[in-house]
């Protein structure tokens, strides 16, 4: 027994001695590792200014798709902390499931028996953003796509809000229809819509996403984002189609209660790149 406990402690204090050699060489490797990659950033945007065009595509469609152009500028506090500016337009209108939504409409438009109806959720879409953005990049690192070519790139998440304008076409809101008889000219219902009723407005929106940076030259970077805009939804309920029809085809809607709908997000993937001065 007691042969046996020293045999185990003999082994304790040889493995514990090994640990004792080999530490320090580990440290050591660890903290040039550390000093490469990290502290002795090959890539440094402290105190720096920096310019950011990207485009964005939305990934979440349902009703509406959207491409959005933005435009950020930001300032680098420290390595790891910016504030950024972003201004942005965008491009988009209805997808097919929308379309078909519309064109179900569009023809023999109007029943007797469905003279009140509700507009769809989810249609308003972006058409102008201006956001403050706060960025933190706790991740500094180096990728290798061989051994002669490592790419230095950093991972930034961000989070911040502001202002957008928004923009709405009806898939049911029709104006100015086409009466196909005597008898639809007096009721105002019609047989084929020729337009539907457009809306703007422009409210408040919250915003975040992250992504990856990577280093080019030290002035120039390529970014891919995963960013995502929320901004409040509204819809039109109870609206009178036959009263509608008779507006001028393109007057703001008059017809219906405006009723919250929560938010909408729009999900989109940025592609861009920074230029740092």
């Amino acid at each position: 027994m007691e042969r046996f406990v020293n045999r185990s402690l003999l082994s304790l204090l040889t493995a514990l001695l090994a640990v004792a050699v080999v530490a320090p060489d580990l440290a050591r490797a660890d903290d040039v590792v550390e000093k490469v990659v990290v502290r002795n950033r090959k890539h440094r945007v402290m105190d720096a200014l920096e310019l950011s065009p990207s485009v964005g595509f939305s990934v979440t469609n349902r009703l509406t798709s959207q491409t959005n152009f933005q435009l950020g500028i930001a300032y680098n506090f420290s390595e790891t902390f910016a504030l950024e500016a972003r201004g942005g337009y965008a491009l988009g209108g209805l997808t097919s499931v929308g379309d078909d939504a519309r064109a179900s409409r569009k023809t023999n438009p109007f029943t007797t028996n469905e003279k009140l109806v509700d507009e769809f959720q989810d249609l308003w879409r972006l058409q102008w953003q201006a956001l403050l953005m706060p960025r933190w990049t706790p991740i500094y690192g180096k990728i290798n796509l061989a051994t002669e070519l490592p790419i230095h790139f950093q991972a930034y998440l961000t989070a911040g809000g502001g202002a957008v304008g928004l923009t709405q076409d009806s898939v049911l809101y029709c104006q100015q229809s086409l009466s196909g008889s005597e008898e639809s000219a007096k009721t105002g219902f019609a047989d084929v819509c020729p337009g539907f009723a457009n809306e703007t407005r422009a409210d408040w929106a919250i915003a975040g996403g992250g992504g990856f940076r990577f280093f080019v030259t030290d002035s120039v970077l390529l970014r891919m984002e995963i960013f995502d805009i929320a901004y409040p939804d509204t819809y039109r309920k109870g609206i009178d189609r036959g009263r509608a029809a008779r507006e001028v085809m393109g007057a703001a809607p008059q017809e219906g209660t405006v009723t919250s709908a929560g938010l909408t997000n729009v999900l989109f993937f940025n592609l861009g790149a920074s230029v740092v001065f």
